[in-house]
């Protein structure tokens, strides 16, 4: 019963998301309650549906049958770099906010944003595909899983949205940026500019990482190494 509710949940907190942000359910939504009301209940489903996904889960780690193990050793480096990259994207999204995001920003490829233009998104959607390698249990694929399909899917759902609302100078934007990380550098469609990046932020990224890495099983639980 617990892996089904852990599983039942974290798929709604994806579907949720992506329902509420789609073109003409939100529309109509903001239409009928205000713009600031609909980001408060969009927060509040948020809440409700990742809430108990995220207890569930901490209270019955490891629930459900092993879907896959990999060798440790890969499987921490490979983790590792993922997690660092998450937090060096989610801190360099702070000096450079998107235009795909919720505050006000300029259609401008420049700093994170040469990278790719969700760094939150891609953030979150690395940090958990990090998690799906180290844990292969139902339970934990379900949980984890969901920040991956949130981050990526709807990275390019909320593309299509803001494409038809911002029109041209986003459309173009697009078309200077990517959502997976360098593609659109390796495409030679950008380039990276280091001086644009913000260095106090990448060392802050590295801290965070380095912290939460040496007391992970203080904070978490589980040994990392």
């Amino acid at each position: 019963m617990t892996l089904t509710l852990i599983v039942m949940f974290s798929v709604l907190f994806a579907v949720t998301h992506l329902l509420l942000s789609h073109g003409s359910i939100r529309e109509g939504l903001v239409n009928k309650i205000g713009q600031w009301p609909f980001r408060g209940l969009y927060s509040l489903i948020a809440f409700l549906t990742l809430g108990p996904a995220a207890v569930l889960w901490w209270q019955n780690r490891h629930l459900g049958v092993v879907l896959w193990e990999l060798l440790f050793w890969p499987e921490r480096v490979i983790a590792g770099l993922l997690v660092l990259f998450a937090f060096f994207l989610f801190f360099q999204s702070l000096a450079t906010p998107s235009p795909a995001g919720m505050a006000p920003a300029k259609e401008e490829a420049r700093g994170i944003l040469r990278v790719t233009r969700q760094p939150m998104n891609m953030a979150f959607a690395l940090w958990g595909l990090a998690h799906l390698l180290a844990n292969g249990t139902v339970g934990d694929v379900a949980f984890f899983g969901s920040f991956v399909v949130l981050g990526v899917a709807g990275a390019y759902h909320q593309d299509a949205r803001l494409k038809k609302t911002k029109g041209e100078p986003f459309i173009e934007f697009c078309k200077q940026t990517s959502v997976m990380p360098f593609s659109a550098i390796l495409g030679r469609r950008n380039r990276l500019v280091l001086d644009e990046l913000s260095f106090p932020l990448a060392f802050i990224s590295v801290v965070v990482f380095v912290v939460l890495t040496v007391f992970h099983s203080r904070f978490f639980g589980g040994e990392l190494f």
